[in-house]
């Protein structure tokens, strides 16, 4: 992961790409409109709200710079990685000295101009805190870096956004017919329903009618939520990107 020569223990932590948001709306176009059929006999299909995206707007880790009075806000960040790494016989004892990389991807701001200045001239930094947030329940991570020095800064072009609308146009496609497919299911469930009560059917037809009504209600929940997924990574989508490395000369790590 990081360029060491010799890496004795190394420990690595790393977040979802995901980045924060300008905006975490979610994006235009995402509801999709199912037509009800209202005619006598018809079961319509109770779909709740069209499409309704839940976007996580809690970024995956958080970044926070001390230069000078204190830790400033913390940013958003991606793609965090942390490592330890060790170089036998680096030290007049003969012990190893060990330093603790720091990799994460985030939007540009009015702080990387600063970070850029701190790589071309070598001054450190008092200290940086990275929090990372564990999802479903795990517990978080937070680093608190000390004598940082900022090893490179890097800007460069984000065109994931293609892939994620491809992906959000075929899932709205799949969610419109699974719709309209659940909809011809509880039709057919109604009429045999409608038999069965005259003994004109048998079990069994309204059994399998039944099942696949509840199929098809099962495969459009999952389509919605994949949706809903996809809907967040375009929400935290930024077109540019940088990423920064730190190297730190000591570290301690608390799970929280």
């Amino acid at each position: 992961m990081f360029l060491s020569s010799v890496i004795v223990a190394p420990f690595v932590i790393a977040q979802a790409f995901a980045p924060a948001p300008a905006d975490t709306a979610p994006p235009r176009g995402d509801t999709v409109v199912v037509r009800r059929d209202t005619s006598a006999g018809v079961v319509p299909v109770d779909t709740g709200p069209a499409y309704t995206a839940a976007v996580d707007t809690t970024p995956p880790a958080r970044v926070a710079f001390d230069f000078g009075p204190g830790l400033g806000a913390p940013i958003a960040a991606r793609a965090l990685e942390f490592g330890v790494s060790s170089t036998p016989g680096a030290t007049s004892r003969g012990q190893p000295a060990t330093a603790a990389r720091v990799r994460f991807v985030r939007a540009p701001d009015s702080l990387s101009a600063e970070l850029a200045r701190r790589v071309a001239s070598g001054e450190r930094i008092a200290a940086v805190d990275a929090q990372l947030d564990g999802r479903g329940g795990a517990p978080g991570v937070l680093l608190h870096l000390r004598d940082v020095q900022v090893v490179s800064t890097r800007l460069q072009m984000n065109d994931d956004n293609v892939g994620l609308v491809q992906q959000r146009l075929s899932l709205e496609e799949s969610v419109a017919q699974i719709s309209v497919d659940l909809q011809e299911a509880r039709r057919q469930l109604n009429v045999a329903e409608s038999l069965d009560k005259r003994h004109l059917s048998s079990s069994l037809e309204l059994a399998r009618a039944r099942g696949s009504v509840d199929a098809l209600a099962a495969r459009l929940a999952v389509q919605r939520e994949r949706l809903a997924l996809v809907a967040q990574q375009l929400a935290r989508w930024t077109p540019i990107q940088e990423e920064v490395v730190l190297v730190a000369a000591r570290t301690t790590l608390e799970t929280r």
